[in-house]
């Protein structure tokens, strides 16, 4: 049976079947992507200056990745256009006019997704932040993964009632510690052996609770229906808790390790640590000694838009940074309120400036220059004890040297990498983005699929794959369309 309507329109509405299908789709399509435009324009405004997070300007947080994000405009919007291209092409009844057209269109998705991939990598391995307890925050990177906590660990107390213990991959030991089961000869020499003796020990466990209580609830009930006739008589029966200390049944168990082994600990999932011991969100314990609890930061940016402006010559970022960062971040935001006061014009400025990112973020370079080729200077100790040298970057011939500053943990509220964890705004835009570079691939994909596999349905019908290729390209300019709205809210405002 043929299905009417697959390439004729309809004589009431002109639309041919996928062609009204695909309207509705991009209906749907505006409502989600409203009600996340709502959202950004709504939490945006909601913003209350100096009590809440500042939210950061697109040009502060993409900086060079704003004209990369502008290629991508070029790119997405030459895409469009040789999709239009490529469904005339088809409608002269040219196919290799179009396989050239369409090629061009998903080569330029490829560049698109390509830019996008290397500007997440930026932004979630290259580019941190560290929010201190006094509300002043450190923009910049943190190097060797020393956001971990550094532990050399000799004996673990796990939990039997939970899943596969999270200190498993924190282990950064060389070579695998080899592990006593305490209170047996049994030796885990591997990964694999813990984890296998783990999962074990833990069905052992669930196997003797789940007797206990299939005991205890049987005689329970005969105890019941016994009283039922014997008014108080009887004995009542053992609980699951004595029924386990009977068994001598354990709900805990002790690794302990031949020779300290060394661990770079995520903070995100332990509970509290001292310089004695980790203590983990699934009860896992580790006991040993602390290394180091210092965080390693090249600081770029000094952001104070938290702290009042009496207090920010106090802030605990110059301990960090030193004398010369404070001097760098308070000469240009001198130079930053002149230039408020003449675009004022004598009238009061207002308190969203006086607080907000002009004034209370500035570039801070902690470190020095040297002549390219010469022996670098001695940098300035950015803490208390000796600042470390960072990378080195070449530029106009000069050799321009970051340098390493500690940031003690007891003097950290928050750090994370640019991430939807870093604030709402991050959020916000690695949601909209990444739903954007979803909504590109699968339609670069649908078109490839046409020119891969279309030429069968070309030679049989050539204006039915004309009308698909029209349909897939309404969704292509929808995607374009979506993007031109996307960049200058997120990169520009």
């Amino acid at each position: 049976m043929e299905i009417p309507y697959e390439v004729t329109p309809r004589r009431d509405t002109g639309l041919f079947n996928a062609k009204l299908g695909i309207w509705l789709f991009l209906a749907s399509e505006v409502m989600l992507f409203g009600g996340l435009f709502s959202s950004y324009v709504y939490l945006r405004v909601g913003v209350h200056t100096g009590v809440d997070n500042p939210w950061p300007w697109g040009l502060n947080v993409h900086e060079n990745f704003v004209y990369l994000g502008f290629l991508n405009t070029l790119v997405l919007i030459l895409s469009s256009v040789l999709v239009v291209f490529a469904w005339v092409s088809l409608k002269e009844r040219s196919w290799r006019k179009f396989q050239i057209y369409m090629y061009g269109v998903v080569a330029c998705a490829v560049i698109f997704m390509g830019v996008k991939s290397v500007e997440y990598y930026s932004k979630l391995k290259l580019h941190h932040g560290i929010k201190l307890v006094d509300d002043s925050v450190l923009e910049g990177r943190i190097v060797d993964n020393s956001d971990r906590i550094e532990f050399e660990g000799k004996k673990v107390s796990l939990n039997l009632s939970g899943g596969l213990p999270a200190f498993l991959s924190d282990i950064r030991a060389e070579k695998y510690p080899v592990f006593t089961v305490e209170g047996t000869e049994q030796k885990l020499k591997s990964v694999g052996q813990v984890k296998a003796w783990f999962l074990n020990a833990v069905r052992v466990a669930r196997s003797e609770i789940a007797e206990e209580r299939i005991r205890y609830r049987s005689e329970k009930v005969a105890f019941d229906k016994a009283e039922a006739f014997k008014q108080g008589s009887g004995k009542t029966p053992e609980t699951v808790a004595q029924g386990l200390e009977k068994r001598h049944f354990k709900s805990a168990a002790v690794l302990v390790a031949e020779s300290p082994f060394k661990m770079a600990a995520n903070p995100r999932k332990l509970v509290m640590h001292n310089a004695k011991s980790l203590s983990y969100k699934d009860a896992v314990s580790v006991e040993g000694k602390l290394i180091n609890d210092a965080v390693k930061f090249i600081v770029h940016k000094v952001d104070l838009q938290l702290v009042l402006p009496v207090n920010q010559r106090n802030s605990l970022a110059w301990k960090i940074v030193g004398e010369d960062g404070k001097k760098q971040f308070f000469d240009e935001q001198k130079v930053q309120y002149q230039h408020l006061l003449q675009y004022y014009k004598g009238k009061p400025i207002p308190e969203r400036m006086m607080r907000g990112y002009i004034l209370n973020l500035q570039k801070v370079h902690v470190g020095g220059h040297s002549e390219k080729g010469s022996v670098a200077a001695e940098h300035q100790a950015a803490t208390a004890g000796e600042a470390e040298h960072g990378e080195a970057h070449h530029a106009g011939g000069k050799t321009h040297e970051e340098t390493v500053v500690t940031v003690p943990r007891d003097q950290i509220k928050f750090m994370s990498a640019h991430s939807p964890r870093y604030g709402t705004y991050y959020a916000i835009y690695f949601t909209m983005t990444a739903l954007h570079g979803l909504h590109v691939v699968g339609g670069a994909l649908v078109l490839l699929f046409f020119v891969v596999f279309g030429k069968k349905l070309y030679l049989k019908d050539p204006e039915h794959l004309a009308n698909r290729v029209e349909v897939g390209g309404l969704f292509w300019h929808f995607v374009d369309l979506i993007w031109i709205f996307l960049f200058p809210a997120m990169y520009l405002l």
